[in-house]
């Protein structure tokens, strides 16, 4: 009698742990993404000074950083780069030194012209100095930054 019952709590626990994964990967896969990703828009003005415009909706943060002693050869530009995939690392200008997307937005650092910066959901990093969000904030970066980019 023993025997006969055995395949049926087994089907149960099995049963019983399926549900349990999958809600909680559900809950997690969720939550990982529900506040969204770093919306990164590289622009240059008419004459070739670059600078990012940082959004991320919900946080409510919309900043923008100029790097008025540095010139490109392409101007006008506006191209938005969204942080959601780990492997697209080929930003308009610059290079991505770090993501770490686990948990949207989660954290991206970029050498911009030989300048770190950090976007973090808490804090704006720039060259090893925090700044608060400040919504329509703009700043200005001068000066030789320290990081190089690495040779290619």
């Amino acid at each position: 009698m023993k025997s006969d019952r055995l395949p049926r709590i087994l089907l149960i626990g099995f049963v019983c742990a399926l549900a349990l994964y999958i809600g909680a990967f559900s809950l997690i896969n969720n939550r990982r993404s529900s506040k969204g990703p770093w919306r990164v828009v590289f622009v240059t003005d008419s004459a070739g000074k670059p600078g990012v415009q940082v959004e991320q909706k919900k946080l409510k943060i919309s900043e923008r950083i100029l790097f008025p002693d540095q010139h490109l050869p392409e101007t006008n530009l506006a191209n938005a780069f969204v942080f959601d995939d780990p492997t697209r690392t080929n930003v308009p200008f610059g290079e991505v030194i770090f993501q770490d997307l686990t948990f949207l937005p989660g954290t991206v650092t970029l050498n911009l012209f030989g300048h770190e910066v950090e976007l973090l959901p808490r804090t704006l990093i720039i060259d090893k100095q925090e700044h608060a969000w400040e919504a329509g904030k703009v700043r200005t970066v001068t000066g030789v930054g320290k990081s190089q980019p690495k040779a290619k």
